[in-house]
């Protein structure tokens, strides 16, 4: 019997501050809010989305790169 070589699969998600696609588990910084977990890939972008919380401004909106 052989053992399973195939790399793990990674769940990506999108910063909601920058927009940059990261895996889940590599995220710098977490942040749940109102039932759902949000995933950074700088702690920056995890302060700059709790400051508009805070604030009571929503998130900035997601940029979008056409390629």
């Amino acid at each position: 019997m052989t053992a399973n070589t195939s790399p793990p699969v990674r769940t990506m998600v999108t910063d909601p501050v920058c927009g940059m696609t990261i895996a889940a588990e590599q995220a710098a910084a977490t942040v749940t809010h109102d039932g759902r977990t949000h995933y950074f890939c700088a702690e920056g972008c995890a302060r700059r989305f709790r400051a508009d919380l805070e604030k009571g401004t929503p998130p900035p909106p997601r940029r979008v790169v056409a390629m």
